[in-house]
């Protein structure tokens, strides 16, 4: 933006040029938003906050070589909001498909879903499907649809039988991975996921303690959670997720 000023004197210029000067700083604002996601950050993300900049008038700066990495936004204090408003949106969404990814994890470390293959063969299912083919198990739905090789399928959970819309029916599996459970672990009842804290003198704070001063010497650990995980079958938990 440029202005133009005329006056009858240099000292009115003067005086106008200070008085917008004054109205444009007292508009002014910074946010500094920190979260170590902000690491995780791909081209993706590196082009919105770039189209951000642009199309909102405002400037960011990126600093993930820091300790504590953050995005410090500029400008008029509406953008500033504005734009403070969708990159923390942008790291919500980070951390919901990283537990989304996490979940599906475990899930596929219980059990594994199965279609046909070639030669009489199963394949398992990618971790996010055979999440959600266990998750309407466990929510007792009659049926569910999934992709198989990029057609839609209808699945009924009672036969395992899966129907295209052109009639196909194909068989598909749920094959329980038995691994050995922890003996420490409590009964959970009718909970599916329970969050428990550890106490400070157990092996497993321990070594989350090392791990963590690792790469934090100068942080101080408050509490660490850990979340057990039901198996539908058994009512018994089976692994953790350890959150800081």
């Amino acid at each position: 933006v440029t202005f133009q000023i005329c006056g009858e004197s240099q000292k009115n210029v003067d005086d106008a040029a200070t008085w917008i000067m004054n109205l444009i700083l007292k508009e002014q604002c910074e946010n500094v938003i920190s979260d170590e996601l902000i690491e995780s950050f791909d081209q993706r993300q590196m082009k919105t906050l770039a189209d951000l900049q642009r199309t909102k008038h405002v400037t960011i700066q990126l600093e993930i070589n820091q300790s504590s990495p953050h995005i410090k936004i500029s400008g008029i204090s509406r953008d500033v909001y504005s734009v403070s408003v969708e990159v923390q949106n942008m790291i919500q969404k980070l951390k919901d498909t990283q537990e989304e990814q996490s979940k599906a994890e475990l899930v596929y470390n219980l059990v594994e879903w199965r279609y046909p293959g070639s030669n009489d063969t199963f394949v398992a299912f990618d971790k996010l499907t055979n999440m959600q083919l266990e998750d309407a198990k466990i929510a007792k739905k009659t049926h569910v649809t999934v992709k198989i090789k990029n057609k839609d399928y209808k699945v009924d959970l009672n036969t395992l039988h899966a129907n295209d819309d052109q009639g196909t029916t194909i068989r598909i599996q749920r094959v329980p991975k038995n691994e050995e459970l922890p003996t420490k672990w409590e009964d959970m009842k009718e909970e599916r996921v329970r969050v428990v804290n550890l106490p400070p003198a157990s092996q497993e704070y321990l070594d989350v303690k090392k791990a963590f001063q690792k790469t934090c010497p100068s942080h101080t650990i408050e509490k660490v959670k850990l979340k057990e995980y039901k198996i539908p079958s058994s009512g018994r938990p089976t692994n953790s997720k350890r959150d800081l």
